[in-house]
């Protein structure tokens, strides 16, 4: 069979010799651009809003006469984030108009699929429990019929036993009685 035989080991095979790059000169050929500094701006509010605004422009490649473009809401947005936050409760009230429209949206599902040997063991599981359901009520029935029974039976005896109790003091009134 060769299941349980050792494997070959197979070698990996070398890989290809890469192309030389090209030799480079050590000396670059830059062109001779004079190198931009920053201007000097007065030391007042102005100025250092005005070096601030220039500085901004330098590092991201923008022109003085040029406009950062942001979208509306995104200006919206930083000027109401220096703002100090609303003070709202965490929580709102529902208006009682609101619910009055509105149902529970059910989401609307296909067909569901069930094994017919499923279905059929529930569904004998489902008729076994109404037959026990049913003989439960028939036991819960008579034992009701039989409380009521006893307790007739009760009522009976303790009617006999007063019955008894009274003929009992009516002979100890007549023949005692007279003895004395």
């Amino acid at each position: 069979m060769g299941w349980f035989n050792k494997k070959e080991e197979k070698g990996i095979p070398s890989l290809p010799k890469l192309p030389e790059l090209p030799k480079i000169d050590d000396e670059i050929d830059y062109p001779n651009e004079p190198i931009h500094q920053l201007p000097s701006f007065p030391n007042n509010s102005l100025g250092e809003r005005f070096s601030q605004n220039a500085i901004k422009d330098a590092i991201t490649g923008g022109k003085e006469g040029e406009k950062e473009s942001i979208p509306d809401d995104f200006a919206h947005d930083r000027t109401r984030m220096m703002e100090e936050p609303l003070r709202e409760p965490l929580t709102k009230e529902i208006p009682e108009g609101f619910n009055k429209g509105t149902s529970k949206k059910v989401k609307k599902t296909g067909p569901v699929f069930i094994r017919i040997d499923k279905f059929e063991e529930s569904l004998q599981i489902f008729e076994e429990t109404k037959r026990k359901i049913y003989e439960m009520e028939k036991i819960l029935n008579e034992i009701k019929e039989i409380k009521n029974e006893e307790g007739e039976e009760l009522n009976s005896w303790g009617n006999e036993v007063q019955l008894i109790k009274k003929q009992i003091e009516k002979v100890d009134k007549e023949i005692f009685s007279k003895i004395e």
